[in-house]
């Protein structure tokens, strides 16, 4: 057996390690926020507002990474627009920018999200979902694992099958055989084809309609949302609306990480490339509190509770609560409809978009009453966002579909009829680099 000892230690390392790494920015505003208390006063909206003039066109979702930056889905620029805290552009993400598919269809994002290895995932309304990582644009790939052997534990008998083939997935996951030597490859196309924005899940491939029994032939599913967990986890969530009405199939579920490539990165870094398979229903149709009736948008927070949003019927708004105790994790509602704010149905009309803070607060835009609904970790209600004040009743967005909020507090809204993206900030927690409105 070839290299066996160090190559096994090696990738041992790699697989859980080595795609964690990222300096954050000194230029990032990192001030921690702190939780609601008695001398929170009003949200006030924050200058100037990004519009046209940022390169924002139709912005419909948004998302915060773990060093500050701000990623916007614009339908309408086919683009991920990428902004620091104080509405600069960085350099480094022209990819993002222009999306468009191996044929040259142009990719119009619903929904991006960013997890602890820098993959921005997004999604454009099909089954499929799209990656990109930062880390290794800003660093350079320098070759990529081509082929494997394998050989087997009992018997010693070695084979060597393609990288990020069938065979090789069967293999790696095998418990009967360990990976003891890979080749690499310094082919370009190879190296930018990972580099560029590219599929990472589709649930059309043939090893996701096997695994996915209860759902295999529905060709109308759609993603709607996603949402990446804060840790380092691997695999991350989508909500699927199939179907409408008698005939709907929606449901939450979870996308978990195959190991692909193993790549050398210029700085003499290994890590490791991934693609996405079917892992789990976390949760079906059905209405209540615990089913998935049209669902609109997802967030996790660091302890892993999902909550999402939906327009059918009953209860517009749900946390589910992981139960790790069994072979599979199961769901709970963690949220009680008869007690707690946040599961009142005339509190929300129409929840486009969620988002939990640091310290669990959850944020919900409403786009019939165009603001923002507060609510602590418990779900009970807090305040709105979206006025210039706390005596006006008008709200200063038109069509609110989506919002994050980084951990200054500062809450971002993308209003689709204004082509732009609203700040707002509780007036008592203002920085000294950001001012409300006059």
């Amino acid at each position: 057996m070839k290299h066996l000892l160090s190559l096994i230690t090696f990738l041992s390392f790699f697989s859980f390690a080595c795609l964690d790494r990222y300096a954050i920015p000194e230029n990032i505003n990192t001030n921690t926020g702190g939780t609601f208390g008695a001398g929170d006063t009003t949200y006030l909206q924050l200058n100037p507002v990004w519009d046209s003039s940022y390169g924002l066109t139709n912005p419909v979702e948004i998302s915060i990474a773990q060093d500050g930056r701000i990623f916007v889905a614009d339908s309408g620029a086919n683009s991920i627009l990428v902004f620091d805290q104080n509405g600069s552009a960085p350099s480094g993400f022209d990819q993002l920018k222009n999306l468009s598919l191996d044929d040259g269809t142009s990719i119009a994002p619903t929904d991006v999200d960013i997890d602890q290895k820098m993959n921005i995932f997004f999604i454009n309304g099909t089954q499929q979902i799209f990656v990109w990582n930062q880390y290794w644009n800003s660093v350079g790939i320098n070759k990529v694992s081509e082929n494997g052997t394998f050989t087997h534990i009992t018997s010693s008998i070695d084979t060597t099958v393609a990288v990020n083939s069938s065979n090789w997935f069967s293999l790696f996951y095998n418990p009967l055989w360990e990976l003891t030597d890979l080749t690499f490859t310094q082919d370009q196309d190879l190296i930018d084809s990972l580099l560029s924005p590219h599929v990472f899940y589709d649930g059309r491939d043939e090893k996701n309609v096997l695994k996915d029994i209860h759902y295999n032939s529905t060709h109308l599913s759609k993603f709607t949302g996603l949402t990446a967990p804060s840790d380092t986890e691997n695999h991350i969530f989508v909500v699927d609306t199939i179907g409408h009405g008698l005939n709907s199939k929606d449901r939450i579920l979870q996308i978990d990480f195959q190991h692909s490539h193993l790549l050398e990165l210029v700085n003499g870094e290994y890590v490791w490339s991934f693609s996405g398979k079917f892992g789990a229903t976390v949760l079906g149709p059905g209405s209540g509190s615990e089913f998935v009736n049209d669902p609109l948008s997802l967030d996790v927070d660091y302890l892993g509770n999902l909550y999402y949003t939906q327009t059918g019927e009953e209860f517009p708004i749900h946390m589910i609560i992981p139960d790790y105790s069994g072979d599979y994790a199961s769901y709970s509602s963690g949220f009680n409809p008869a007690l707690d704010d946040i599961m009142n149905p005339n509190m929300v009309n129409h929840p486009a978009d969620i988002a939990v803070d640091e310290n669990r607060n959850i944020y919900v835009v409403d786009s019939d009453s165009s603001h923002v609904k507060v609510f602590d970790s418990n779900g009970k209600f807090f305040k709105k966002a979206g006025y210039a004040s706390k005596i006006d009743t008008i709200s200063l967005l038109k069509n609110p579909v989506a919002l994050t909020v980084d951990n200054r507090g500062i809450i971002y809204v993308c209003d689709k009829s204004e082509g732009s993206i609203f700040r707002f900030k509780l007036s008592n927690t203002l920085d000294e680099d950001i001012q409300p409105t006059d």
